[in-house]
């Protein structure tokens, strides 16, 4: 566990403890996407699946050398705490957390120990009606050794 001015990232699955029931829920539907692998593969993911959560649903595809993070995907939810839709931008850049380090650092964490990675962030968002509650990173495998992508859920409370 990691913490940073009162925020905490967690690795692994002890944030099953300490979560909302729709992070579980994310977390829970990756899971079931596995099939024995340590990671599912995009295709795995069916959105028709998960159509209530996926205005919290972020995609962002992961290339490397150096290591370089993109959105692919970005829910309702996010652009509306965000305020713009980052789609196709830089991660770097456009990285939405306390500090872009600590955000950064996130993604960096679920694609370097390829595991789940759960920060909880109660923090106000741009948009003042949305307060972050918790987002899950999990990472995706076309081969279950490489990850390509990253899939991440923020949960917000509307105010």
């Amino acid at each position: 566990m990691a913490e940073n001015s009162g925020y905490q990232r967690i690795v692994g699955l002890d944030f099953l403890n300490i979560c909302t029931p729709r992070i579980r829920r994310a977390y829970e539907y990756w899971d079931s996407k596995r099939h024995g692998r340590r990671m599912p593969a995009r295709a795995d993911i069916d959105p028709s699946e998960i159509r209530d959560l996926l205005p919290g649903i972020i995609l962002i595809d992961v290339a490397y050398d150096p290591l370089r993070l993109t959105y692919r995907l970005v829910g309702t939810d996010e652009v509306e705490a965000r305020g713009y839709d980052p789609t196709s931008k830089d991660v770097r850049e456009h990285v939405f957390a306390v500090t872009p380090d600590f955000g950064f650092e996130t993604y960096s964490t679920a694609i370097r120990e390829q595991t789940v990675v759960f920060d909880q962030e109660p923090w106000s968002a741009p948009n003042p009606r949305l307060c972050e509650v918790g987002s899950l990173v999990m990472p995706l495998s076309n081969d279950d050794e490489t990850v390509h992508m990253l899939m991440a859920f923020c949960d917000y409370r509307r105010a």
